[in-house]
């Protein structure tokens, strides 16, 4: 399958998808293929957060066949309950040596708890102190958490921490406090769900500065791939639902979003 297979819209400004997965646990045979789909597609560039600290190599061996995959590294909350002192090192170990763009994903998760809160709690601050220190902006995966994920980033990013609440899930009420940390949106596939109403309700309320598209590959397909695996190439299906949102064209979603993102992340930086 080609990206014109797949027959989805594009845009001549290209697109950043600012969140997905394309290591091998989810693109064992096809992991090429896929990366080449998406470029092809017109993504311009594309940010590989990762799950687990121990992520991180796989990672640097992907970037080092493709430039225009960046890489973040993280905890994520589902896997908190293994951040201890050790992995601390190692992940401040990778953000001095090995151009990360961002700390993360990390965050809260009181929907599944697959750690307790309290290991939850501990392995976000750890990582948001971090993200101060290094001055690097932190991809915060929230659900069911608002309040403690904004209390953690205002009392431990004490105003100098910036960051995106990726695979947004919320809905108009929360955008004031994520508006007064400074924080970007980023949109999935979510989006595009016919049940999505607090979700689509924020999303022409989201400033135009501080608005991101991803896929969050292999989860999520839009919803005109339901059922089939995720892949980056999908994103402008997000981008499409967004400028339908906000009364906009998908070119101007597409290069805002893309300017959004390489602002964030400091894309094409050294």
């Amino acid at each position: 399958m080609t990206a014109k297979e797949t027959n989805l819209p594009s845009s001549p400004a290209g697109i950043i998808d600012s969140h997905a997965h394309v290591v091998k646990e989810f693109f064992k045979d096809d992991q090429t293929e896929v990366i080449d789909r998406a470029f092809e597609s017109g993504i311009k560039h594309m940010v590989n957060p990762a799950v687990v600290v121990d992520d991180i190599n796989e990672l640097v061996e992907i970037r080092s066949r493709h430039s225009n995959i960046s890489i973040a590294a993280g905890q994520h909350p589902h896997e908190a309950k293994h951040f201890d002192a050790d992995m601390k090192d190692r992940l401040k170990d990778a953000v001095e040596k090995l151009d990360v763009v961002a700390i993360g994903e990390c965050g809260l998760d009181f929907h599944y708890n697959n750690s307790d809160r309290e290991s939850q709690l501990s392995a976000f601050r750890e990582q948001v102190r971090m993200a101060r220190e290094y001055d690097k902006p932190v991809i915060v995966h929230c659900r069911d958490a608002w309040e403690d994920v904004f209390e953690i980033l205002t009392t431990e990013g004490k105003g100098d921490v910036r960051g995106v609440f990726h695979c947004f899930t919320g809905g108009p009420e929360v955008l004031p406090e994520i508006s007064r940390l400074g924080f970007y949106v980023s949109f999935s596939g979510i989006v595009t769900f016919p049940n999505a109403k607090g979700i689509q309700a924020a999303a022409p309320l989201v400033p135009s500065d501080r608005i991101l598209v991803e896929t969050d590959c292999p989860f999520l397909a839009p919803q005109k791939m339901r059922g089939r695996r995720n892949e980056p190439a999908f994103v402008w299906l997000v981008a499409e639902k967004l400028a339908a949102l906000r009364n906009s064209s998908l070119d101007e979603v597409a290069t805002q979003a893309t300017e959004n993102a390489t602002t964030l992340f400091s894309l094409g930086k050294k």
